[in-house]
């Protein structure tokens, strides 16, 4: 009788299969239902809105591409593809999101049983359940929601995917031995390359990308390796050169304010010492606090501004980090934790640090940071209990009950209207969710509530163009002319260079006959942005009903078919075309 064991390696490749199957499924379960939620916040403007999206195929180049990759320009092309595929119905641009999350936890849950082999865990066999509960802790966290539903916010998750595929990479590097051939030894670090700069056109998240690698690599190497010999003998010298670099940094970021920003609006924006006062707790009393304690999300968080060093805010939570920084090297895995809680801190650096944003704190920011504080807390879990029975009951229970916020979280998103209820509840004197309140209102057709919103925040915000421009639009509805008029004017002297005012007034002035005002306002509108159909209708008509310019409404309204060859008012303007061309 002869015993036969099984293969090691094929029982290893049947638990991956398997775990990567659960995390499909256990994503699809979880965000299921927000799959036929609308677009909202910036996906309406930046997608539903998008008058480039109206042609997508024109975006789907090597050219586009290239002249637009250090502003996102393959974030573009996704979204662009979305377009060609499904038009523009959200079910597409949410299934997209969803399979690269999906595909990114799955990727974790790969990068952390590597970590815990490169690191020699100390808890036994247990690399597979601690990692595959890390991937699934990740998938289903809440603060997650506003990274995978808010479609705009695919830039986190798309990016997240070239920086986790390239880091897995990196780890299969490091696992190469003499015997591959050299061919694989070319290919992965090529791979890993192109990765990282394909990435950068998502966002610029993978500029750090470099860091993390080299730290992980240190991490890994044993005490007596070459590297750490070199780097503590050199350690002082190092030290000196990264201090006069950040010192250099600093003077360059504080005397000039658009440095690694560009140009800005300053009146919006804190400055840049308060934003990176402000950061230490946003980063401890806020991201933290919604890992740990994911209640109360919130699209559009209102935080406090940090104005000075000695401020309450900015002491306690740096002596929070330090202490946790000091707690974690006290361990037995220290490294380890080090590592990721180093991953944590850096991947959130560029919006949390030296890169001043519009807004203090953002709960998407935290999508590729998540997994640092992940793994300290699954691996945390198995290290403090030594069960694997009861580590594995604790993050049960856990996925459980985040996967139920998650859900519950998701039912937010269902519409405008319930998303920024929510938020105005949560942030009641910020502004902006006062104002997408009212905008909701007016998309349900609750325009006495949106009149209302929008006045009130008219009364807080006069110099807001949006306000203006909609309630100009709901005074219009309503027929009340001239206070419309007086809220466009208003708009238009706030940001001229938006063409869609001139062509409401435009509209204003035809309907009232005024036909000079009218013809200014239309070739204003069309002179900053010629991509307006309706205008060159408008205009066509305009010049050949009204002011009889024959040959000028003929070429108007050719322009407006080639724009829009589907429109309504198509077949009208082609038989004028037909009558009044010359042969």
């Amino acid at each position: 009788m002869v015993c036969k064991f099984k293969n090691p390696s094929s029982t290893t490749k049947v638990q991956k299969i398997y775990c990567s199957i659960a995390l499909a499924l256990i994503g699809i379960l979880v965000y299921g239902n927000h799959l036929q939620n609308t677009f909202q916040f910036d996906s309406v403007a930046y997608i539903k809105n998008s008058l480039s999206l109206k042609n997508p195929e024109s975006m789907l180049t090597l050219q586009f591409w290239m002249a637009g990759f250090f502003s996102r320009g393959l974030l573009s092309i996704s979204m662009a593809l979305n377009a060609h595929l499904d038009d523009l119905r959200p079910l597409g641009y949410h299934m997209f999101n969803l399979a690269l999350h999906i595909l990114n936890a799955i990727l974790i849950y790969h990068i952390f049983k590597k970590a815990l082999v490169h690191f020699k865990n100390q808890n036994g066999g247990n690399n597979t359940s601690i990692s595959f509960f890390a991937a699934t802790l990740f998938l289903v966290h809440p603060i997650q929601t506003e990274s995978v539903i808010y479609i705009i916010s695919r830039s986190e998750v798309l990016a997240a995917t070239f920086y986790l595929l390239g880091f897995f990479l990196f780890q299969s590097c490091l696992d190469l031995r003499k015997r591959h051939s050299l061919l694989k030894k070319l290919i992965l670090p090529f791979s890993i390359l192109l990765l990282a700069v394909v990435g950068f056109s998502v966002k610029q998240t993978l500029a750090t990308f470099p860091l993390i690698i080299f730290l992980y690599y240190i991490s890994v190497c044993s005490l007596d390796s070459p590297i750490i010999k070199f780097l503590l003998n050199w350690k002082w010298i190092i030290l000196t050169a990264v201090l006069m670099f950040l010192s250099l940094l600093l003077y360059k970021l504080f005397s000039d304010e658009t440095f690694l920003i560009g140009p800005s609006n300053p009146h919006e924006m804190v400055g840049r010492a308060k934003y990176m006062l402000s950061q230490p707790a946003v980063i401890v009393f806020y991201y933290l606090q919604k890992i740990l304690f994911p209640i109360n999300l919130n699209v559009d968080p209102d935080v406090e501004v940090v104005t000075h060093l000695f401020s309450f805010s900015f002491i306690a939570s740096m002596v929070i980090i330090a202490f946790s920084a000091y707690y974690l090297r006290k361990q037995k895995a220290w490294r380890f934790y080090i590592f990721c809680l180093s991953w944590f801190f850096i991947i959130l650096s560029p919006s949390s640090s030296i890169v001043t944003l519009h807004d203090l704190a953002a709960e998407h920011r935290v999508y590729l940071a998540l997994p640092g504080i992940i793994f300290i807390l699954s691996y945390g879990i198995f290290d403090i209990l030594k069960n694997q029975k009861s580590g594995v009951l604790i993050l049960c229970g856990l996925t459980l009950f985040l996967g139920t916020l998650n859900i519950e979280r998701n039912k937010i998103w269902k519409s405008e209207l319930s998303l920024w209820q929510d938020t105005y509840k949560k942030s009641p004197e910020k502004l902006r969710p006062l104002i997408n309140l009212a905008r909701a209102h007016s998309i349900e057709g609750n325009n006495e509530d949106a009149v209302r919103y929008y006045e009130e925040a008219l009364s807080k915000g006069p110099d807001i163009f949006v306000v203006q421009y909609n309630l100009g639009e709901l005074y219009l509805n309503e027929g009340r002319v001239e206070e419309a008029i007086l809220r466009f004017q208003t708009a238009l002297n706030l940001k001229p260079e938006i063409p869609e005012t001139y062509a409401k007034l435009g509209e204003i002035y035809l309907a009232r006959k005024n036909w000079k005002l009218a013809d200014i306002y239309f070739k204003k509108c069309i002179e900053i942005d010629s991509r307006f159909s309706h205008v060159f209708k408008n205009l066509g008509v305009l010049h050949f009903y009204h002011l009889k310019n024959l040959k000028e409404s003929l070429l108007y309204f050719s322009r407006s078919l080639a724009l829009d060859p589907n429109q309504t008012e198509a077949g009208e303007m082609r038989k004028l075309l037909k009558q009044y061309s010359t042969p």
